[in-house]
């Protein structure tokens, strides 16, 4: 609730009073304004938040279970088993990590108008821009 809260106060205001000048009643306000407004920062929002689900995911097993990932964890540390504590950990980031990638993914197709120009987009192109600025241009004759 405080998420949504938070994103409802930082609609422009000058967006409200001028739907309320033309004469908007308050159901249409808040459908034809207020949602539009910030219904990307909400779904950005929850992406986060969905990362704080995870952790807290992780430390309720940790807490007492006698199943679960953390307790195959803590099965296999405890018979020095690290290649599969290891294998265990990766899994849990790899989950982690795709389905973030599937939630950006689906907020561009959702929400097209948010895109940001970039001057290179895809996965690796931090390493293209860091081996650009390394790697000097050839010079012409």
């Amino acid at each position: 609730m405080l998420v949504i809260a938070n994103s409802v106060r930082k609609v422009d205001p000058a967006l409200v009073e001028a739907a309320q000048t033309l004469g908007t009643s308050s159901r249409n306000l808040v459908r034809r304004v207020i949602i539009p407004a910030t219904i990307t920062d909400i779904y950005t929002d929850l992406r986060i938040l969905l990362g704080w689900a995870w952790t807290y995911l992780i430390v309720a097993e940790v807490v007492g279970t006698m199943s679960g990932i953390t307790y195959f964890i803590n099965q296999q540390a405890r018979y020095r088993n690290f290649d599969n504590v290891y294998a265990a950990i990766a899994m849990i980031g790899i989950i982690g990590f795709a389905t973030d990638l599937f939630l950006a993914w689906l907020g561009r197709m959702l929400f097209p108008w948010k895109r940001r120009a970039r001057k290179s987009s895809g996965m690796f192109a931090w390493l293209r821009n860091v081996l650009a600025k390394a790697m000097p241009a050839p010079s012409t004759p």
